[in-house]
């Protein structure tokens, strides 16, 4: 479908050349947790509900080439979501977006009430996503829209806020969470948006849960990273991180990654945790001397990739120790979270540029440039990556 759909918002889209792009060499592909093979095919932030960072596969070739950029002329932090031929991608001038992932043309475009800032998930021919005031659920081929849920109010937070995010919906089995600025995370029918439960913190929750053997990891900027049932929405733990001085409250920000007994999430105090998923007991903590770690951790092969904001850094630790493997200086703020693909791992910089390393040495393979800062996380779909950038594009690559 080529035209917008009735009741969506016309806009003006381009399709442009960009910059010549560096080579990237092939390597071996990398193993990772995977959804369950009962699961309907799907696409959302950091590629599956436990949050691996782990993309499939698509034989991207030796070199890759300019294909397109889309123009928003707004600020773009939504990660692309790529399934069947189709980019879906928020952005802060309040509209959500179906683009064709070859040409980058339009298919639809439905107008939010506010800017969309979270990522989509993709599953059975719906496209959920979320703004500061509701949480979506649409026809994927069309832009109809199905239902919606509305949150609250934001609460308040104090000092620094660097606000730039919102929680993007998690789909697994017949549930979808999210949590939202008024505090909480909420569980809803997939099918039909009807509220399932709801669980109460005291910070808004800008992290992207996770689900992983019935349970649901999601922080919160009051300093928690919680678990709790997902069938019933009672607690089962709770971690409190340690803050430092600038940051006591030790926000969290990052959304966590859970590989086995283990889940891996960032705080604004400083700190990459590894903590028990089954006691919320914590295995080791990474210090970045008070740099925020809002990068969402990716996994593969006993390795946790996670990039470090002041550290303008991309790491990749031990996952049993929590011992540095290799760093590479990205000289710029890295809060894009890490995709691992064909054994690279790609990401976006707060000085414009996406890279792609070698994930077992950290070195640099290429790179891909903006005009702005990059905080959205890549996508990948179509022998094509996907990145927006806050110069008001959405670029692919192939």
């Amino acid at each position: 479908m080529n035209g917008l759909t009735p009741g969506n918002q016309h806009f003006r889209g381009e399709t442009l050349g960009m910059r010549s792009l560096a080579i990237a060499a092939m390597l071996g592909l990398l193993a990772g947790a995977r959804a369950s093979a009962a699961e309907p095919a799907a696409a959302m932030f950091l590629c599956d509900p436990v949050h691996s960072g782990v993309h499939a596969a698509d034989a991207l070739g030796v070199k890759l080439a300019p294909r397109w950029r889309f123009r928003t002329n707004q600020l773009n932090r939504s990660t692309p979501v790529v399934l069947d031929g189709v980019v879906y991608v928020g952005s802060n001038n309040g509209r959500f977006y179906a683009l064709d992932a070859a040409s980058g043309k339009p298919r639809w475009a439905f107008a939010a009430a506010g800017p969309v800032n979270s990522s989509a998930t993709v599953r059975a021919g719906v496209v959920y996503f979320a703004d500061d005031h509701a949480v979506y659920a649409l026809d994927a081929w069309t832009g109809a829209k199905r239902w919606r849920a509305r949150f609250g109010p934001d609460v308040a937070h104090p000092g620094h806020d660097w606000d730039f995010f919102q929680s993007s919906p998690t789909v697994a089995g017949r549930r979808l969470y999210v949590g939202s600025g008024d505090g909480n995370l909420y569980a809803f029918d997939a099918a039909t948006g009807a509220p399932a439960w709801t669980f109460a913190t005291k910070g808004r929750v800008r992290s992207t849960p996770a689900v992983a053997g019935g349970t649901v990891y999601v922080g919160s900027f009051d300093g928690n990273l919680y678990a709790i049932n997902a069938e019933s929405g009672t607690l089962r733990w709770r971690f409190k991180t340690k803050g430092n001085p600038d940051f006591p409250i030790g926000e969290v920000q990052s959304s966590p990654s859970v590989d086995g007994t283990t889940v891996f999430f960032g705080s604004r105090d400083g700190f990459l945790y590894a903590v028990d998923s089954r006691s919320g007991k914590k295995r080791w903590s990474v210090d970045e001397h008070e740099s925020w770690v809002i990068s969402s951790p990716a996994f593969a092969n006993g390795t946790v990739f996670y990039g470090s904001s002041d550290g303008n850094a991309m790491r990749a630790i031990d996952e049993r120790t929590g011992k540095r493997r290799w760093s590479f200086d990205a000289q710029g703020r890295v809060w894009s979270s890490p995709l691992l693909l064909d054994g690279r791992v790609y990401f976006g910089t707060g000085g414009g540029e996406v890279y792609w390393l070698d994930a077992r040495k950290g070195t640099m393979l290429g790179f891909a440039d903006s005009e702005g800062t990059i905080y959205s996380s890549i996508g990948e779909g179509d022998s094509t990556i996907f990145y927006a950038s806050d110069d008001g594009y959405v670029y692919a690559v192939k």
